[in-house]
């Protein structure tokens, strides 16, 4: 398994282009951390959960079941 990371963007509701974590980088909410096998399966995990998200704001994710 792999670990990567997305950085939220307000303005479009959804998580920027995938990249491989970097352990020296601090994850703040409301980025998000996701572990795969391979690239291709942590962007689809990364497209799902910007298709719920779409619209609403980071602060309703639990409430809203995104993640």
């Amino acid at each position: 398994m792999k670990t990567y990371h997305a950085i939220w963007n307000g303005n479009e509701h959804r998580f920027n282009k995938l990249v491989p974590f970097d352990y020296t980088f601090l994850v703040e909410f409301p980025n998000i951390v996701v572990r795969a096998k391979s690239p291709e399966e942590a962007k689809a995990k990364i497209e799902i959960i910007n298709k719920k998200a779409k619209g609403i704001d980071r602060f309703d994710f639990e409430s809203k079941r995104v993640l």
